[in-house]
């Protein structure tokens, strides 16, 4: 599917702040002119499954008809006002739907959208699921993932935010692997500074989504910790295996030390994917190795 260049998501997480406060997050997305030629036309999909289309901005008004997951559409006018739903806030949006006029909540409206790489008819569409505040006032974010072919929903399934929030997210194939027919990978940011700290994996598969790993990078004064996957298809990978590798950096030292030595050790651990699980490879042997790195403090 073609990603809109037009439409912008904008997930306002307290400007990627402390999470702290009752400021919900933020869908919005830019409005098509009447007079905007069809070839530079962009297009939204929805991301609910039988969303109801109506005459006025509101729950209450008039339906006009009932769309289905995926329905292509053209965004032409935003509400004056937003509403919040489920904790998401959004204005709501006149679409254009082929002949058809009328209003969609935006949070209904998906934020990516893409397609399988083994079945060109299945489709995928993200976005935000709901946020709650705690007693604590920190927002709990949640989002979703949802598969169709069709026009009919195939799967759902519903990520936490990990304390970070899913940024980019994208299918990169089957990356080699067998019984698996594509794997859409998420980066995690860091709800302080936006950085990318870790990414998350969901296979698609025999018409189901499996939350494979969450792999988030971990920092404290005495350690750091990260991981990533090796897949088969890439450089270093190995048949049928996914090999996931750790680095752990145990600090020593202070900051007022002309040198800080950190001490790292290196895992590997090996699995395969039987189409529904990944299963730990006993049979080959952990590989690890501790390696003293000296870094000047500047």
């Amino acid at each position: 599917m073609k990603n809109v260049k037009r439409s912008v998501l904008v997930v306002c997480l307290f400007a990627l702040a402390k999470m702290f406060g009752q400021t919900a997050p933020r869908v919005h997305f830019e409005t098509m002119s009447v007079e905007t030629p069809v070839e530079e036309l962009s297009y939204q999909y929805l991301l609910a499954h039988k969303v109801f289309l109506r005459d006025k901005p509101s729950l209450k008004a008039k339906r006009l008809g009932v769309l289905d997951i995926g329905t292509r559409m053209v965004v032409r006018e935003k509400s004056k006002h937003a509403q919040e739903i489920n904790g998401i806030n959004s204005n709501w949006y006149r679409v254009t739907v082929g002949e058809a006029t009328g209003w969609v909540w935006g949070g209904m409206i998906a934020q990516k959208a893409f397609g399988s790489g083994a079945d060109y008819k299945v489709k995928f569409v993200y976005g935000l699921e709901s946020n709650t505040v705690t007693e604590a006032g920190i927002n709990e974010t949640k989002y979703q993932l949802r598969a169709f072919k069709d026009g009919v929903q195939l799967d759902k399934v519903v990520l936490d935010s990990l304390s970070a929030f899913p940024l980019g997210i994208k299918n990169i194939g089957n990356k080699g692997l067998f019984n698996v027919e594509d794997i859409i990978a998420l980066d995690l940011a860091d709800l302080n500074t936006g950085h990318t700290i870790g990414k998350s994996y969901i296979f698609w598969n025999n018409g189901r989504f499996t939350n494979v790993a969450n792999l988030r990078d971990q920092e404290t004064d005495a350690y750091a910790k990260s991981e990533y996957f090796v897949f088969p298809s890439d450089m270093q990978g190995i048949k049928s295996t996914l090999e996931l590798k750790t680095t752990i950096t145990d600090k020593n030292g202070t900051l007022e030390k002309e040198k800080i030595e950190q001490r790292k050790k290196w895992t590997s651990s090996f699995y395969t994917w039987n189409g529904y699980q990944l299963l730990k490879k006993e049979h080959i042997p952990v590989i690890s190795e501790n390696v003293v790195v000296s870094t000047l403090h500047r």
